[in-house]
């Protein structure tokens, strides 16, 4: 997904650990904007895998987006949240950066 250059945009990580099985086809997992109902990401992958895989994905996401979900829509038009992924929001206050000595 692709933003304009007046678009601000944050970064956001998709994490979790692919479901096992036989499964060979990938699937759209959609971002969420919780808040307001709208899509704002999506992130292709596989069904499944043959042995455990964790993942972690970087997307960029509208910064004005506030709570997310993760998941992907029925065939009614349901949004179902996938159970095996989530989405972080990057730290707002700074809170765990890395820290070191200042030069002055």
């Amino acid at each position: 997904m692709s933003y304009t250059a007046g678009f601000a945009v944050m970064e956001v990580t998709v994490r979790g650990v692919l479901p096992i099985g036989d499964a060979t086809e990938n699937v759209t997992y959609f971002i969420l904007d919780t808040a307001k109902s709208a899509i704002v990401g999506q992130v292709v992958l596989p069904k499944a895998v043959k042995r455990s895989l964790a993942v972690a994905l970087t997307v960029k996401v509208p910064s004005t987006a506030g709570s997310f979900a993760i998941g992907m829509f029925d065939d009614g038009g349901s949004f179902k949240v996938a159970s095996f992924l989530r989405v972080e929001s990057p730290s707002v206050d700074g809170a765990g950066a890395a820290v070191g000595p200042s030069r002055r």
